[in-house]
């Protein structure tokens, strides 16, 4: 009988010691009381002139942008590494602008550049506007460290010398 009562106690000390221990303790916090401290749930926008709420940890959005995008920084390149890939820049520039006039085609400047030297798999080339009928080209290219940025449009072809973007190359990540 002894072993009934010790098997039937014991489920109920259990509960009352769970009971027990998820009531309030004296001088607790309760949700009313004003001098509780609240643990922010939510990340909130920093606005001019607009009170934060107590529930929030502020940050500013337009910094985070900026922070996101400095991978697509480019690095000034001096004027020696211009020099040296300046005879690269000027054949690219020749073939953008053997294509002025005519029908915009990514196709036509991949073999252009292809003519004038440059490896096909090298040029990063994306038309601007409708791919059918684009409104321009523009053209990325990796040259010794540098990279050759240019546009094409149907009346102007132009090609500088920029430096590679803070990830370490010349197109960025999309």
């Amino acid at each position: 009988m002894l072993t009934r009562t010790r098997a039937a106690l014991v489920p109920v000390v259990a509960v009352v010691l769970l009971v027990a221990g998820c009531a309030g303790r004296p001088g607790g916090t309760a949700a009313g009381d004003p001098s509780a401290s609240v643990t922010p749930t939510a990340a909130c926008p920093i606005v001019e002139g607009q009170e934060m709420p107590s529930d929030c940890v502020p940050y500013d959005g337009e910094a985070a942008m900026a922070q996101n995008d400095a991978y697509r920084q480019r690095f000034e390149p001096g004027e020696e590494s211009r020099a040296e890939v300046e005879p690269q820049r000027v054949a690219a520039q020749d073939a953008l602008a053997s294509l002025v006039g005519g029908p915009l085609s990514v196709g036509a400047v991949h073999d252009a550049l292809e003519a004038a030297g440059f490896d096909p798999d090298v040029p990063w080339v994306e038309a601007a506007g409708d791919p059918a009928a684009p409104s321009s080209i523009g053209v990325i290219i990796s040259v010794g460290g540098l990279c050759l940025v240019g546009t094409l449009d149907a009346d102007h072809a132009e090609v500088e010398t920029d430096g590679m973007i803070a990830d370490g190359g010349c197109v960025p990540a999309q």
